[in-house]
């Protein structure tokens, strides 16, 4: 069972991202546990990832509708893959058997970054708190790619669950992470993509204000691996 110490909300304000009228309430948490019991990696050959909590501090985002969507963009890290499992990191989790149960899907993604065509998978998601573990079981990806939660809601009230981001503006200790940690012109890959019945393609960026932040998510992948997409894999890596 994974344990993870985050810190009274320290820090509190609402967003609306972008220019879509979706308002969410974001507050920084520090995160200070990065383990993940039961990552089986098998015979996995890469895991790709893109987010960077160097600085110790998470956003929280939290206030989620029903039907909203929100989800990674990734690249494989090889060629003829299959994506095995993955993580995305919740600091709360929704309560079972209350209506908050939600959808999770990959699909593949396009220029914009945004998932098209019919979904490749989909499975039931009710999120907990920590590291929400999904299993594909080897779903075909192409080079591009999407994984994405829908929110449920009941009888209107907002989904408890809140998501986590890295942090990059500076945090209540430390020095801004976008420019430190990473650079400022790093390319987005985590978005808000509208709900389900009306769909926002490009997506908007979870921004913070200083930089665009992306989701706790990881994707790991069985893939033909050459030495050097095998090194700038271990470079993604890096990144979280």
């Amino acid at each position: 069972m994974r344990k993870f110490f985050l810190s009274a909300f320290v820090l509190a304000a609402s967003l609306v991202v972008a220019s879509n009228g979706l308002a969410l309430e974001k507050s920084a948490a520090r995160f200070s546990d990065d383990s993940r019991d039961g990552w089986a990696a098998g015979g996995a050959t890469c895991s790709v990832a893109y987010y960077n909590i160097c600085t110790g501090w998470i956003w929280v985002w939290s206030g989620w509708s029903a039907g909203d969507v929100v989800g990674t963009q990734f690249d494989a890290c090889g060629t003829n893959c299959t994506l095995d499992s993955g993580f995305m990191y919740f600091t709360t989790g929704a309560p079972s058997g209350y209506g908050f149960t939600g959808n999770a899907a990959v699909s593949a993604g396009d220029g914009n970054g945004c998932p098209t065509g019919a979904p490749l998978a989909s499975q039931a998601f009710l999120p907990i708190s920590g590291w929400n573990l999904l299993n594909w079981g080897g779903v075909a990806v192409p080079n591009s790619y999407v994984v994405a939660v829908e929110f449920a809601a009941s009888q209107g009230l907002p989904n408890p669950a809140a998501v986590a981001t890295e942090h990059p503006a500076a945090g209540p200790t430390g020095p801004a992470a976008c420019g430190t940690c990473y650079p400022t012109n790093r390319t987005n890959h985590s978005f808000y993509y509208g709900t389900s019945g009306s769909p926002l393609c490009p997506g908007s960026a979870l921004n913070d204000g200083v930089c665009d932040a992306q989701l706790l998510f990881d994707t790991l992948l069985n893939c033909i691996v050459s030495v050097e997409d095998s090194s700038w894999g271990t470079v993604k890596n890096l990144y979280r």
